[in-house]
């Protein structure tokens, strides 16, 4: 039985223009800035729901928040806002690798991909963040 020739088919329809250079030379955006804007708001009322639950025993809440906060900042660039708000969204999403029910041990993973989308974007994330985050777990702190 003779095999067909797969490299003479070329990709298949939906990897049409979809560039299979792992080092492509340019940057390929996770999300456009239209849909950033639509997908923003949504995402802080789910954020800010989830923090409040989980701030009296969430020790990296003040990250999170940075985090938080250089995304919704208008200042912050497209590209470092889709790494932050996809990263938050891995935090609110209920199904993940580690379940969140499990109290803090089930937020390792949140933490890890908080912790890799910050080395990521860190330039983006400034001092300006990290003290509003840091009176805001205050705040919450003493509320709760």
């Amino acid at each position: 039985m003779q095999r067909p020739n797969l490299a003479l088919a070329g990709p298949p329809p939906h990897m049409q223009g979809v560039s299979l250079d792992p080092n492509p030379p340019t940057y390929q955006l996770p999300a456009d800035p239209a849909r950033l804007a639509i997908e923003q708001p949504r995402l802080a009322r789910r954020f800010w729901r989830k923090l409040k639950k989980t701030v009296g025993y969430l020790p990296f809440g003040e990250t999170f928040l940075s985090a938080f906060f250089a995304a919704v900042d208008p200042k912050t660039p497209t590209g470092a806002k889709a790494i932050l708000l996809g990263a938050l969204g891995y935090f609110i999403v209920p199904i993940d690798m580690i379940p969140d029910i499990l109290g803090a041990f089930g937020y390792g993973d949140d933490l890890a991909v908080i912790l890799a989308a910050i080395k990521a974007v860190d330039s983006s994330i400034t001092e300006a963040h990290r003290e509003k985050a840091r009176g805001q777990i205050e705040t919450l702190r003493k509320g709760s």
